[in-house]
């Protein structure tokens, strides 16, 4: 076999290879996403979410290590969208649905203080491995509730 032929075969295989990783991608929400939320642009708390989704019911935990905490209430609703922009002639553009999430999590804070969070949000390039999800994060510890935009990126 002539060194051009072996490394031909070696491409293809490699490209083979990564179409079968790349169809391995799982459900869009799946996965970890890192991000963060906080009032300011200087004033920032990391977001850590490990999810998982059965083909039904989405779970998961918050800031996974020693101290994770599982998200009480995760919820994916999916609704038809707008139709996309872009249609070529007479070719109708397709419509997008919106993927939206809803989570609900009891944490605590440093000194053990119960912490309510709710965190609602639209996913963004569904289709692509870069998604992420950005929305409003609402914390309640204490009677002080904190209402801000956040972002997280699947990893």
């Amino acid at each position: 076999m002539s060194a051009r032929a072996f490394r031909l075969i070696c491409l293809m295989s490699l490209l083979l290879a990564w179409t079968s990783v790349l169809a391995q991608e799982g459900h869009p929400v799946k996965g970890t996403w890192l991000g963060h939320w906080g009032p300011t642009l200087t004033v920032q708390s990391r977001i850590v979410l490990v999810i998982d989704h059965d083909g039904k019911t989405m779970s998961g935990v918050y800031q996974p290590g020693p101290n994770a905490v599982p998200l009480k209430v995760a919820r994916l609703d999916i609704t038809p969208g707008k139709p996309a922009t872009g249609g070529r002639g007479n070719q109708t553009p397709a419509i997008l649905p919106i993927f939206k999430v809803h989570f609900e999590i009891d944490a605590k804070d440093a000194r053990g203080n119960p912490v309510a969070i709710v965190a609602e949000g639209i996913m963004h390039n569904v289709a692509l491995p870069n998604r992420s999800i950005t929305g409003t994060w609402t914390q309640t510890s204490g009677g002080n509730t904190s209402k801000s935009e956040f972002t997280i990126a699947r990893q």
